[in-house]
């Protein structure tokens, strides 16, 4: 199965996330419960959290162990991460565009 074969929006049980990753489901639930992890909400009992939080949890897991980094730091270095991906992708588009409007 591919990444792009997952709904990366299918809600995932807390227990379901620590078991995939390796963690406690205490660990889970508290990144969620301080925010670091986006939930969607339900009516009855626990939020799940969305598939793609696993990757973001290896992450921050990877951060944690291999420098040190707390939970709360790591979430923030991937969310400024992803900012900069945006902001170079933008970036590219606008070189491309005017690299187009100077050969017209």
């Amino acid at each position: 199965m591919w990444l792009a074969d997952l709904d990366m929006e299918e809600g995932l049980t807390f227990e379901v996330v620590a078991e995939i990753i390796g963690a406690r489901r205490t660990l889970v639930a508290r990144l969620a419960h301080q925010g670091l992890l986006e939930t969607i909400e339900r009516q009855s009992g626990e939020p799940l959290l969305p598939r793609r939080a696993v990757m973001q949890l290896r992450r921050m897991q990877r951060l944690h162990r291999d420098l040190g980094v707390n939970f709360t730091g790591a979430s923030i270095i991937l969310e400024l991460v992803t900012k900069i991906e945006a902001l170079n992708r933008e970036l590219a588009e606008l070189r491309r565009t005017a690299a187009d409007e100077m050969e017209n």
